[in-house]
């Protein structure tokens, strides 16, 4: 059974060059929705079934760690914070507030694929 995928970046290129590399991956899975910030977001995870999130820092309405911490509320599906925001202090801010793994831009096929073997159990 094909694995749903939910894209949150406020970049329309960048949530392409995210679907792209998933599709690289040869995994079973596929883009479901794509939302533009956190409130979007939040909506797109709320009407239709997710398997699996990767989620952008910087974003205008809802950052994407206000996205995290509002999504753990009423959901436990798996969070990959996907951003330019490399350092450890706010990669374990992240974790912290809920987000299940963190990959730094620019990632690769096999880094996004390693990522979404171990959250989807694929």
């Amino acid at each position: 059974m094909s694995k749903r995928i939910l894209l949150v970046d406020d970049s329309s290129v960048m949530r392409k060059l995210v679907t792209r590399a998933i599709r690289q991956t040869g995994l079973d899975v596929e883009v479901v929705a794509e939302a533009g910030n956190g409130k979007e977001a939040l909506t797109a995870l709320r009407s239709q079934p997710i398997d699996l999130v990767f989620c952008d820092w910087n974003m205008p309405e809802m950052n994407g760690l206000e996205f995290v911490v509002e999504a753990r509320k009423s959901h436990q599906t798996p969070i990959v914070m996907l951003t330019t925001e490399g350092t450890s202090d706010k990669s374990q801010e992240a974790l912290s507030a809920g987000a299940n793994a963190y990959l730094t831009k620019p990632f690769t096929p096999e880094s996004l694929m390693a990522k979404m073997r171990v959250l989807l159990g694929v």
